[in-house]
């Protein structure tokens, strides 16, 4: 069991309410997905394995870009489902891709991911919320609790360095603070699937997406029949990345209507 499981586990740890789980792909794969009902798993070059990535209460998810304007089917779409990780795979306190990338400071990158992983403690994601943010509104808006609050509370020593270095992570992301390399990944939880997530009415809340889509009948319809809520956001020609902001503001408008935050 890694470093920070034993640290959930050890300690009274008050669980923080959970936000719902969100995927977020790329508006090109809506076509197949309302055609077939599913999101499907992909292969992940992290762990080799055929997974479904989603991540709690935050549209973390990045593709990859170019610098030039993006055309309307790759911009990003958000999937908001009910939370629920009884048959989840892994979940880690981070983005695992950036972290094997080593986009995050040499502090924790010098560490073993897999002293990070929560996938074995109950109401893991609940209570790593509850450790280092107090609620969820806090997680959303990435407003952890200080590092002296932290410290006094679990009493922290020379051998929960794992636990600092996350707490810093998050807290101090480092000197270059618009550097994509310490972005919403670096604390967004992560979890994984490791089977196809078939779209059903009650576990589909909502579903952002670029307007071009809204208009399209067939999709409207679609999602309508699962009862979810569709949210559009307008398009304009820029870069794909910068509609990021955007996706934040309309999940988090969902989620204080629903009182999640």
């Amino acid at each position: 069991m890694g470093k920070l499981s034993e640290f959930l586990m050890r300690n009274s740890v008050k669980p923080g309410r959970s936000l719902p789980l969100v995927h977020t792909c790329q508006a090109f794969s809506l076509e197949q997905i309302i055609r077939t009902g599913v999101i499907k798993a992909q292969l992940c070059d992290v762990f080799q394995e055929q997974l479904n990535y989603f991540f709690v209460g935050r549209p973390a998810y990045k593709a990859r870009h170019d610098d030039d304007e993006g055309a309307f089917w790759e911009l990003p779409v958000c999937f908001v489902f009910q939370f629920d990780v009884t048959n989840s795979k892994r979940i880690y306190p981070f983005d695992t891709g950036a972290f094997e990338r080593e986009k995050f400071p040499q502090f924790i990158q010098m560490m073993d991911r897999e002293d990070f992983e929560i996938g074995a403690v109950i109401n893991g994601p609940e209570k790593y919320i509850g450790t280092f943010f107090g609620t969820p509104s806090k997680y959303f808006k990435m407003e952890p609790i200080d590092e002296s609050k932290l410290q006094s509370r679990y009493s922290l020593g020379v051998f929960d360095a794992e636990i600092q270095a996350l707490h810093r992570l998050v807290i101090r992301p480092g000197p270059k603070i618009g550097d994509t390399r310490v972005d919403d990944r670096r604390s967004t939880i992560e979890v994984q699937f490791d089977k196809d997530r078939v779209l059903l009415k009650k576990d589909l809340l909502a579903v952002i997406m670029p307007e071009p889509y809204f208009l399209e009948p067939e999709v409207t319809k679609y999602f309508e029949s699962l009862g979810a809520d569709i949210i559009s956001y307008q398009t304009f020609p820029q870069n794909p990345t910068l509609y990021y902001a955007v996706i934040y503001e309309k999940i988090g408008e969902f989620f204080r209507a629903k009182k999640l935050i």
